[in-house]
């Protein structure tokens, strides 16, 4: 009955159907907004969607990063990166093949451009497999060093061939080599041992049950086998892939001559300018205290102007410290080698302390004993301490009576800043935060020495520190 009444409809009962396959004419009059063709976006066929193979490196290096980021670490990560061993085995099967047929052609003369060429692939291959290993298998791997990155055509060529990181590069791809062949053989076997059980074997009621049991334990074998292949590569891909000892020895050593270098660099800086702004905030008080005077004292604009010329030094040395404390810095963090500097020596001293003579610090500098032959490291250590004594003196103790001493007594160098009683404490500048004494006192246990800090019998204060000759290179 239905199927009559169907075969009876005249084209009138169905007014949307078309009664004629449309032109190509009128398709384009649609897609150009004809008021006579069909409305945009209504009664059009969709065109199916179909996956397009990759045709290009880019479109295929692009699946395979969307592929590896898809993939976590985690069951799905190592499943994938055994099913990765069969063609990248297959891959560096055929690399030692071409790293064997590169030997043999040596003696033919292009040999030994072959050998580089396989070598250069090889480290290519060894970051590949560290980035697989860090997304499919969470293995924390570093990148170590890259030849690229060496100075100069010899260099890079020394570098890939006797760094200890290619041939162990090598030796991992010959491990994946093997995984990629057990990955297999236990693929067979376990495809194998399974079809037979399915299809070779006598099912019947009474065999089904073990059959089926047979089955599920052939699965869970072969699974355990492969996840315990793949643990066993991450498990070895940081030692192969990894740094050398050396590296990382010779890494950390760099490191910590940088973070020393930091931190001396962190505590010049400390001492500069902290002893500069100090000083400077001495000299501009006491030029205020001239260009204002109070009762019968007379005006000094002489004394105001000298005050202000060594605010100005002070301020451009400190400007100065800290521009070369960040070009060292700079050149530290981009690779390279900061460029030398004159470091303070005894010589400087009398410059040091005339500012703060100027400023109104009646400050003495006693030298004894032939302090020309002491070595530039003893001697930058002795101005920086008689440089934060003096601004501790400013900070704690206003303008008192002050001496400096440097005395040489045989193998030993000994610094001493000693002041009286403290004076005008209600314009003295701030406090410091005690880090000045503790970065000395680092320091001079550093080069041997030894450094005390107390207060004296007549109510002063008195900074010593014993540095041998020998303590500092």
């Amino acid at each position: 009955m239905t199927r009559s009444l169907a075969r009876g409809r005249t084209p009138a009962d169905h007014p949307a159907a078309p009664t004629s396959v449309p032109r190509a004419g009128e398709i384009d009059s649609a897609r150009q907004g004809d008021p006579s063709g069909p409305p945009v976006g209504q009664d059009r066929p969709v065109p199916p969607t179909t996956s397009r193979i990759p045709g290009s490196a880019a479109e295929i290096a692009a699946r395979l990063r969307a592929l590896l980021v898809a993939a976590r670490p985690g069951w799905p990560g190592r499943a994938l990166y055994a099913l990765a061993s069969l063609p990248f085995g297959a891959l560096y099967l055929a690399l030692f093949a071409g790293l064997v047929g590169s030997v043999v052609a040596l003696i033919y003369g292009v040999g030994v451009l072959l050998v580089l060429l396989v070598l250069a692939t090889t480290r290519g291959f060894a970051g590949l497999e560290r980035r697989m290993a860090r997304e499919l298998l969470g293995v924390d791997i570093p990148a170590g060093e890259r030849v690229r990155d060496q100075h100069g055509a010899v260099r890079k060529l020394r570098r890939l061939v006797w760094a200890a990181d290619t041939w162990r590069a090598l030796g991992w791809l010959g491990a994946r080599v093997l995984l990629g062949i057990a990955t297999l053989a236990t693929l067979l076997f376990g495809g194998f041992v399974f079809a037979y059980l399915g299809w070779g074997a006598d099912w019947n009621a009474l065999t089904a049950l073990p059959l089926l049991a047979l089955m599920v334990a052939v699965v869970g074998v072969t699974l355990a086998v492969l996840d315990g292949l793949v643990r066993l590569s991450g498990s070895v891909a940081p030692r192969l892939l990894g740094t050398a000892p050396e590296q990382r020895i010779a890494a950390l050593q760099q490191s910590t001559r940088r973070l020393a270098d930091r931190n001396r660099l962190a505590r010049d800086l400390h001492d500069t300018i902290g002893h500069a702004l100090t000083a400077s905030l001495l000299q501009a008080s006491a030029a205020r205290r001239t260009l204002t005077p109070a009762g019968d004292r007379p005006l000094q604009p002489d004394f105001a102007h000298q005050a202000l010329g060594h605010i100005e030094t002070n301020t451009r040395t400190a400007l100065a410290e800290l521009d070369r404390v960040l070009s060292v810095l700079r050149a530290e963090d981009g690779g390279r080698d900061p460029a030398p500097f004159a470091a303070p020596s005894l010589a400087d001293l009398e410059e040091l302390l005339s500012g703060l003579r100027d400023g109104g610090l009646p400050v003495a500098l006693v030298v004894d004993g032939d302090v020309d032959d002491v070595p530039a490291g003893v001697q930058e250590l002795a101005y920086r301490v008689v440089q934060e004594g003096t601004t501790n003196v400013l900070r704690h103790a206003g303008t008192p009576l002050t001496v400096a001493q440097v005395a040489r007594s045989g193998a030993t160098l000994v610094v001493r800043v000693c002041n009286e009683r403290a004076s005008q404490l209600d314009s003295r500048p701030g406090p410091g935060g005690g880090r000045g004494l503790a970065g000395l006192r680092e320091r001079a246990t550093a080069a041997g020495g030894t450094l005390s800090a107390e207060p004296t019998p007549s109510g002063g204060f008195e900074l010593c520190v014993t540095l041998p000759l020998a303590g500092a290179a």
